[in-house]
Parts: structure tokens; sequence; C-alpha cells
């Protein structure tokens, strides 16, 4: 089990974006960032701690991404379980934290939280097609959300549900079924040897 954490970088990394996002959603509350719309006739307006966000997913595949295919084929548990454990439990903690942090600080913060379990989700979904490149869709949503701008003013698109307002319910539902459907992809088209 050990040899498996220090593999992954779990010891050293996980604990690492952790503080990075408790620090940086600290640092960046109440900051408001407005970039133009591209596409749409109204710009976005978004918390920087949005941003923040996108570092745990990048990190869950840096982990994903140190394994050793060799050893791991041999191996007499099931590595691919426990990466699966790995990630989910990890992404669950970092989101409970920022959560956590609503109750001290912006409601805002609550939607740091919502949009890491987005971005998590993302980026494991596509992990088994994308391997080390999996952490750009996050940050390809992200920026699409930005740039396509809103309806109209502080109204997003519904599908977008990063630059939603923290008690947008459908947002909430939404972050959830593709951190769901994220551990779904990675459970079902990963290969064991290959994990």
């Amino acid at each position: 089990m050990v040899w498996w954490l220090r593999q992954r970088g779990a010891l050293g990394m996980l604990p690492g974006a952790l503080l990075a996002l408790v620090l940086g959603i600290g640092m960046t509350s109440g900051v408001v960032v407005v970039l133009p719309s591209f596409l749409g006739h109204y710009a976005m307006v978004t918390e920087l701690s949005n941003f923040v966000a996108l570092i745990p997913s990048v990190s869950l595949i840096a982990c994903l991404e140190r394994r050793m295919p060799s050893v791991e084929r041999s191996a007499v548990r099931r590595v691919d379980a426990r990466d699966i454990m790995l990630v989910a439990g990890f992404a669950l903690l970092v989101t409970a934290a920022a959560a956590g942090m609503s109750l001290l600080g912006p409601e805002a913060v609550l939607a740091a939280a919502r949009n890491n379990l987005l971005f998590c989700g993302l980026a494991m979904g596509a992990w088994p097609l994308m391997g080390h490149r999996a952490p750009l869709v996050p940050v390809f949503w992200m920026i699409q959300a930005m740039f396509l701008g809103g309806r109209s003013r502080d109204d997003p698109h519904p599908w977008v549900i990063v630059t939603e307002a923290a008690q947008v319910a459908h947002a909430a539902v939404g972050a959830a079924a593709v951190f769901l459907a994220g551990l779904l992809s990675l459970l079902c088209f990963t290969s064991r040897t290959d994990r």
C-alpha cells in the first residue's frame, strides 16, 4: 500500500494540491473577474476562485499518470480499484474542504467547491481517452464558459455550470452527474493492465 501511494505521488502531490486550493480560495475569494464575451452578447462575471478549482483535477491526472504498468500487471491486489478510490476520495475531500470554507467566507466559495467536482469529473472521464492531456478538458470547459457569454446579464447558459451562482440547483446536480460519469468512465474504459 505504501509503495503504491509513493508511486502515485499521493503523499506529496495531493496534500500540496489541497493546500494550494485552500490558500488560493482564501486569497482570491471576493475577487471578481470579467472577461470579454466573443460569441455571446453579455460578458460573464465570475470569481477568481473558480480558476483555482482547476488545481485538484490536474493533480489527480498527474497521480494517475505515475504508474508502472509492468509491475502493476503482476500485482496480486487490485491496483485499479485503489486508483479509483484514491481519485474519488481526494476529489470529495477537496470539495468538502472548499464547502467547509464557505461557512467562514462568502457564498461564492461554495461555487468553487461545486466547480471542483465538475472539473475532477471531466478530467477523470477524459483520462482513459486522452491520458496525460486530460486536464485540458476542464481548462477548455472553463475557457468556453467565460468566453461564450450568457443569455443575459448575470444569466449564463444552463449547461455552462461554472459561472452559475452557488445556490443554483441544476448546476450542483450537473456537477455531481459529471463527477459520477467520470468515475464510471474510469471504471469501464480503462483496462486493468493500463492502470
